[in-house]
């Protein structure tokens, strides 16, 4: 039975193998920290799996993304900001969009402007940011008429 240094290694080297090396290393790193062994397990569980769920996320995201052609939209509201090109009116407009509080409420969204005024740009980080946190499932019509 493996102890010690030798069962980091093995577990390691099984993350390695996963494909997982974002966690075999953060593992690594936690193993050689003074106080590992009086770590709380759900801290421990926290660090080890945090890095390498968001970079899953992440990637997911940006695949996500590339599919649906919006590659180079921004990620965040927040990233949609006056600059020479284009101006959000009224001001502080991205701030009360962030909060998708429109949306909750039924609202609808009318976004106006001129060519290249970054309408799209803005409906699309708008599309982002609600869609965070929710999953989509597929379905064919078949399938649906038998369910119905």
């Amino acid at each position: 039975m493996l102890t010690g240094t030798a069962l980091m290694n093995e577990l390691v080297d099984e993350l390695n193998e996963l494909k997982l090396s974002t966690m075999a290393a953060t593992l690594d790193d936690l193993y050689h920290r003074p106080g590992f062994l009086e770590m709380d397990r759900l801290t421990l569980i926290a660090e080890l799996i945090g890095p390498q769920f968001q970079e899953k996320v992440s990637t997911t995201l940006k695949n996500r993304l590339t599919a649906a052609h919006l590659k180079g939209s921004p990620e965040e509201l927040a990233d949609c900001v006056d600059s020479d090109k284009r101006e959000y009116l009224p001001a502080g407009i991205t701030e009360v969009l962030f909060s998708l509080d429109f949306i909750e409420r039924g609202y609808n969204l009318c976004i106006l402007g001129e060519s290249d005024a970054g309408k799209s740009y803005l409906a699309k980080a708008i599309g982002i940011k609600s869609a965070t946190g929710i999953t989509s499932v597929t379905s064919t019509a078949r399938s649906f008429w038998k369910a119905w």
